[in-house]
């Protein structure tokens, strides 16, 4: 069982730290350079934000799940939890307080933000939201860095559990 959960915590945190990669370096500027900043690519990217941000609360549910099958055996379980709880939480807040917020300026703004003057308040509002999405969302990814860190310290430690005792070199006892 400790084997399965170590799998499915590394597995939970790769596919979510990938996707928030793969979000910002390939599908943000992909749909950029095919829609321009259009409707569709509005539409595009809004969902996509959304299913990365349903994505990232099941992986971090699955995380706290095999942290809690491995407790002791998992190296500073409080740290990597308190991270996980951390991920989660700011993720769960950026779509309730930023994504979808965003969502209804966009719809304010006839579905195309891009139409609206640079001061207008919804468009100000939207650009504001914006910048603190792309914030949030580094800052997940480097609390994520850093459980990987966590998770990666857990080899060193089980090598010095397990490893037997040095043996003595100037042992001058008789005893074998």
């Amino acid at each position: 069982m400790t084997i399965a959960a170590r799998i499915l915590r590394l597995l939970a945190l790769s596919i979510w730290l990938g996707g928030i990669v793969f979000f910002g370096t390939v599908v943000a500027p992909g749909a950029a350079r095919i829609f321009g900043t259009t409707e569709r690519f509005a539409d595009f990217i809004g969902h996509s934000i959304l299913m990365l941000h349903m994505m990232g609360i099941y992986c971090g549910i699955a995380m706290l799940v095999a942290l809690r099958f491995l407790s002791n055996r998992a190296f500073k379980p409080l740290w990597q939890g308190g991270l996980i709880l951390l991920m989660l939480v700011l993720t769960f807040v950026s779509n309730r307080a930023i994504v979808l917020p965003m969502e209804h300026d966009r719809a304010l703004a006839g579905g195309n933000i891009s139409i609206m003057l640079a001061d207008s308040p919804i468009r100000k509002d939207f650009d504001a939201r914006h910048q603190w999405s792309t914030r949030v969302e580094g800052t997940i990814l480097f609390l994520g860095i850093g459980l990987a860190v966590l998770i990666g310290c857990e080899a060193g430690l089980r090598e010095r559990i397990t490893t037997a005792p040095p043996k003595k070199v100037f042992d001058l006892s008789d005893d074998e």
